[in-house]
């Protein structure tokens, strides 16, 4: 299934009960600003978006080196900067837990206790 922004623009609208077109207004200055701070901070300069709770996106810089091995080999690599959007830990969690109903505590590696059943007399 594929969320298109369109369609979250169109559920904010409705949510919040505003005009769908403040809130695409409100998505394209977001994105500018967003696109302005990666593209115009230093490259060498490692830096974190925070765009909600536990999700960010990360843009790393890269030197630039000359490639030795593989079908790359002596071709050089200038140096750029790498841009990734990441989902934290809890985030996940969160997901997980909201969408398998599980309870605190239960999960990767933890096991749950069932209880002995009766034994009748």
């Amino acid at each position: 299934m594929n969320i298109t922004q369109n369609t979250l623009m169109k559920q904010v609208a409705d949510r919040e009960n505003v005009n769908l077109a403040m809130v695409r207004r409100l998505f394209r200055s977001t994105e500018d600003i967003i696109f302005d701070y990666l593209s115009s901070a230093a490259p060498s300069e490692e830096l974190n978006i925070k765009l909600l709770s536990g999700i960010q996106i990360r843009r790393r810089y890269i030197t630039g080196k000359k490639c030795s091995k593989g079908m790359f080999r002596d071709q050089d690599c200038p140096e750029h900067v790498n841009t990734k959007a990441a989902l934290s830990k809890y985030y996940n969690e969160q997901i997980n837990r909201k969408l398998f109903d599980r309870q605190q505590g239960q999960g990767r590696g933890e096991t749950q206790t069932v209880p002995e059943p009766e034994k009748s007399s």
